[in-house]
């Protein structure tokens, strides 16, 4: 077992993720249940890329959130295919090695989102044995978003099965209800407008959040930070945030 977890494990909350907390063997997976979840928490992933953590980004194929006003005509796997591109685009800008990005083509429900199956949960559960990480990224399974509550009840279920010892760092959404803070990254306006270009690749998404809510998925996103760093007290004007579960530490 690599003690480090352990380490992560211990320790008062809330606590801000500083340099050497993470050591660079420590090897991470992301779980997106949609295209632009990786890139919701850019910035902490960008610090454990630049500490030199093997990263890799495993997203599930689908459409939905493209509004067909957006791509008119287009069927559900050309929504798929776009939101896809966005995703292959945005993860280059971040400096995302191609073989380190896997799309899943996973059970999917009526709306197109990822499905609570057993079928979803064995592929899930051998795509953690063959990546053998021991951080897993994911949202947070208290969330108004299906998708994002079903993936963290999956995740959970396959790390438990994994056996190996795993830590599921459940990232703070929009979407999120409520949450434990255990973990932070504050972070400034330099690496806030890096961000938002980071967001920005996502254009479907952009676009369909400045007709609905006014303001671009860039601001929607940097406004739940602003918030979290606003909540924590923080001197830094932006933050994301994560609840931390441990699985199999002995």
């Amino acid at each position: 077992m690599k003690p480090e977890l352990k380490t992560l494990w211990q320790g008062p909350v809330p606590r801000a993720l500083v340099e050497g907390m993470i050591p660079e063997r420590l090897r991470v997976l992301v779980l997106a249940p949609h295209p632009d979840d990786f890139d919701a928490i850019g910035v902490t992933l960008h610090f454990l890329a630049e500490n030199g953590n093997p990263i890799h980004a495993a997203v599930v194929q689908t459409g939905s959130g493209v509004e067909d006003s957006y791509l008119p005509g287009a069927t559900q796997a050309q929504k798929a295919a776009l939101r896809e591109k966005e995703q292959r685009a945005s993860l280059r800008f971040f400096g995302l090695p191609e073989e380190k990005l896997t799309f899943l083509d996973l059970e999917r429900d009526a709306t197109d989102q990822l499905k609570d199956s057993a079928a979803n949960f064995g592929a899930i559960s051998a795509f953690i044995i063959d990546c053998q990480p021991d951080i897993i990224f994911l949202p947070h399974g208290n969330d108004t978003n299906n998708a994002h509550r079903v993936m963290c009840s999956l995740a959970r279920q396959a790390a438990l099965r994994h056996g190996r010892p795993v830590a599921l760092f459940m990232n703070r959404d929009a979407k999120t209800v409520g949450m434990r803070t255990d973990l932070y990254l504050p972070f400034g306006d330099e690496m806030a407008e890096w961000k938002a270009q980071l967001l920005r690749f996502h254009d479907s998404q952009q676009q369909r959040n400045l007709a609905v809510r006014g303001h671009g998925f860039d601001e929607r996103v940097l406004m739940l930070n602003r918030q979290i760093a606003a909540e924590l007290k923080l001197e830094a004007r932006y933050a994301e945030a994560f609840e931390l579960e441990f699985y199999n530490l002995g």
